[in-house]
């Protein structure tokens, strides 16, 4: 009897050791960038090739722990880069969670502030007891991270936008990450006033104001992209049709929840459908996975 019951014990722990060996050597590796369903708000997951994990904005609350729980392995508890957008409660609300669970190495932000706002504060005070390396977007800039590379286009003062107090939107970071063939433009919250700033500096000739359509092909690189997060949700306020032209994208990443503020707009989703891009919400697959 004694036998079997060892036997029984020597047999569960080859099968936890099996199990653990599984986790820890063959967990999924490898490029992908994950798009977070998190409800009305912005959440990605960018994991390089080298292993290294860059997470763009947190969504409005904790419900970010339970994604990165999903796709991370239970005994990661590192995130390299946390990237925010803009201090706005659907980007950076559950960041100061992501702060008490994992371990941050590195904080990247735009350098907005909400000193008055008491989340913001909560959020501040965390970002310095974690003792991350902080570094602020102040103009165009280029990371390079295992074989991808990150081209951040705003916030840069020479696009001359007059953002005025409380427009965080247009102060949003706006990035475009490529890998091999494969291009992702990032945008936040942006509207149409930093779209057109992007256009006029990018898809113009001389500082001249963009032609339209733009020059796709030959004056707008720096903008083209396969996949586009669409700014600000869907909002009736962004992704005009010249920026789509000019980014020219094969699918549309819609990040939006159940909401009170038309949220992704009739105009935008047409809009979408005329510039031919396939349209991914995650309100209404989930998750959405590219590799």
């Amino acid at each position: 009897m004694r036998k079997k019951v060892v036997s029984a014990l020597v047999g569960c722990l080859i099968i936890i050791l099996g199990l653990l060996f599984n986790l820890f050597f063959f967990a999924e590796k490898g490029f992908r960038v994950i798009f977070f369903d998190v409800g009305q708000g912005d959440s990605a997951l960018i994991q390089f090739d080298d292993g290294a994990k860059m997470l763009v904005d947190c969504g409005p609350n904790r419900k970010v722990l339970t994604k990165l729980g999903k796709y991370l392995p239970f005994y990661d508890r590192t995130i390299d880069y946390l990237l925010i957008t803009h201090p706005d409660l659907d980007h950076y609300g559950g960041c100061a969670d992501v702060l008490k669970r994992y371990e941050v190495k590195n904080i990247i932000t735009n350098g907005a502030k909400k000193e008055f706002d008491a989340y913001w504060q909560v959020w501040y005070r965390y970002q310095q007891e974690e003792r991350a390396v902080a570094s602020v977007i102040s103009g165009p800039k280029e990371l390079a991270f295992a074989g991808s590379e990150l081209n951040f286009l705003a916030p840069d003062p020479a696009l001359g936008i007059d953002t005025k107090d409380g427009d965080y939107n247009n102060r949003s970071i706006v990035f475009r990450l490529s890998r091999a063939s494969t291009t992702i433009m990032f945008t936040g919250d942006m509207e149409e006033p930093l779209e057109q700033a992007l256009l006029a500096k990018y898809c113009s000739s001389q500082n001249t104001p963009p032609p339209v359509p733009p020059l796709i092909g030959e004056g707008c690189t720096a903008l083209r992209s396969d996949i586009l997060k669409v700014g600000h949700h869907g909002s009736d306020s962004s992704t005009s049709a010249e920026f789509l032209r000019a980014v020219n994208a094969d699918k549309a990443i819609i990040s939006v929840g159940k909401n009170r503020y038309g949220h992704p707009s009739l105009r935008v989703l047409k809009k979408l459908e005329r510039a031919a891009a396939e349209i991914l919400r995650t309100d209404e697959i989930g998750d959405i996975i590219m590799k």
